[in-house]
């Protein structure tokens, strides 16, 4: 069966495709996220199977997305694996959705019967990542592996996919390798990135500590040349707020990319998505970890808007 996959280019997102190539065997690979999906997906026309990982699919496009994805799915097998909250009512025959796992998890578990047990560790390198390894399920494949052997892995992953972090073609390696089973750490330059990547890091926190502006209730950074989603964490730690962001403008879209990061009961997938789509852009996620893309115009007022917000959130 022609097969192509599109996935999110974060951990879960290359363990998720390489689990879809280690079952559907050798298919081209896309990465996409829930921005760009309804443009990328037309590369799809023409295949038997389109198998999609780890794209949240949120609010402001939800009724574009099932209308895409309805329409595809009338020529080819559609097998969309996710794990963001979804918009309220959304279902769909083609859509295979769990919160409560990471999307490497369940891609593992859809494909079961297609992949060996050993590929589970590769399930566990995605799950690690994005932070839903205590989850029932991983638990149980933790329970095979050696811990310390599985998170040294995985952090030599998603540490090593930072530097080169728009690079598709070196990404698209690393999903190759991992569907073979290869460790991260004997993949290339992965093990040395990572080393690299790690020294970024630490310096972009203290980067972060000196230049976080605080507001009432967030607390930002901006352009940190760095991980957005660990920088919006610093953001938050160093803003003493609820709720972290970091953003980053492009150029060639005049636009900011923005993660955000928080703790306690506010829900940021709701929030950002409101706050989002009244200041022309779009975002969406998880409860307490969530992302975006704003107009350069209307960054300021995104920002201010979203402080309201959670307060508002808070007093609830």
């Amino acid at each position: 069966m022609k097969t192509v996959i599109f996935t999110h280019g974060d951990s879960d997102g290359l363990c998720s495709g390489a689990l879809a190539l280690a079952a559907c065997g050798d298919s081209p690979v896309y990465f996409t996220n829930p921005v760009s999906v309804l443009t990328d997906i037309e590369e799809a026309r023409g295949y038997d199977r389109i198998v999609v990982c780890d794209i949240a699919i949120n609010l402001p496009r939800s009724a574009q997305m099932r209308d895409k994805f309805e329409s595809l799915a009338k020529s080819s097998e559609v097998i969309y694996i996710d794990h963001h909250p979804l918009p309220p009512g959304f279902s769909a025959p083609w859509l295979f959705h769990d919160t409560g796992a990471s999307a490497s998890e369940l891609t593992f578990n859809y494909f079961s019967n297609d992949l060996s047990p050993d590929m589970s560790r590769v399930a566990m390198y995605g799950a690690i990542g994005d932070y839903e390894d205590m989850t029932p399920g991983a638990r149980r494949i933790l329970q095979d592996w050696d811990m310390r052997s599985l998170y040294y892995q995985a952090g030599t992953l998603s540490q090593g996919i930072e530097i080169g972090r728009r690079d598709y073609e070196f990404k698209r390696g690393l999903v190759r390798q991992l569907a073979q089973n290869t460790l991260p750490s004997e993949i290339g330059m992965l093990a040395k990135n990572a080393l690299i990547a790690a020294r970024h890091e630490d310096e972009m926190r203290r980067r972060v500590q000196s230049e976080v502006v605080r507001m009432k209730n967030i607390a930002y950074v901006l352009d940190m040349n760095g991980c957005m989603g660990k920088a919006a964490i610093f953001a938050r730690v160093y803003g003493k707020a609820v709720v972290g962001i970091s953003a980053e403008y492009r150029d060639h879209r005049d636009a900011y990319d923005f993660s955000a990061r928080g703790i306690g009961d506010v829900d940021l997938n709701i929030i950002i998505g409101d706050v989002a789509s009244r200041n022309g852009g779009t975002g969406g996620g998880h409860p307490r970890a969530a992302g975006g893309r704003i107009p350069a115009k209307n960054m300021n007022q995104f920002l201010l808007d979203l402080d309201k917000a959670i307060g508002s959130a808070m007093e609830k």
